[in-house]
């Protein structure tokens, strides 16, 4: 009697938890194709990393930007991760940024993007600069040598301090040469 009670509690149960299955969000947003716009394209449920790799020689940084919509209104929350000890040691320093509305009229958040779009079709095993990911593609755009990295990185810095004006984390560090 016990037993044929638990069998039929278990089949209620299962059943009602089958039927309040959610519906998975399939994104309609493609990277690819709507580069010049694709905050626009984005919905509340639409979350879109981007992954700026700034490594060079032993300068060790990953920024990582996440866009989303609240309220129609496009968000952006920056993490900074960089390596203090200039050793390939990966004692990670994390630094969360403000999280800022953007408004993104004139789609100047693309443009940079945009402007960098034909590093995406470069073939290359070696460096890159960004990785732009949602849940339909992923975009990555290389650099080609250490020269091409440095002014990407530059070019970064000087993205971002559109949005983060005054932060230290996007002023570049100048290296004075002492003469001996």
């Amino acid at each position: 009697m016990k037993f044929s009670l638990i069998i039929l509690v278990s089949v209620l149960l299962t059943n009602c938890k089958s039927e309040k299955i959610a519906e998975s969000y399939i994104s309609e947003l493609n990277l690819t194709e709507n580069i010049a716009d694709f905050t626009s394209r984005m919905t509340e449920k639409d979350t879109v990393r981007i992954t700026a790799n700034l490594t060079m020689e032993y300068w060790v940084r990953i920024d990582e930007l996440i866009l989303t919509k609240k309220n129609n209104e496009l968000v952006l929350q920056t993490t900074v991760k960089e390596d203090t000890t200039y050793e390939l040691k990966y004692q990670m320093r994390k630094n969360t940024l403000a999280e800022l509305n953007i408004e993104n009229s004139n789609y100047e958040f693309e443009q940079h993007f945009l402007t960098n779009f034909k590093r995406t079709e470069i073939e290359s095993n070696g460096g890159w600069i960004y990785r732009i990911i949602n849940q339909k593609d992923t975009l990555k755009f290389h650099t080609v040598g250490l020269g091409d990295k440095g002014g990407c990185v530059k070019e970064y810095f000087d993205f971002m301090d559109n949005y983060y004006p005054n932060e230290k984390e996007f002023i570049p560090i100048k290296i004075i040469e002492v003469n001996e």
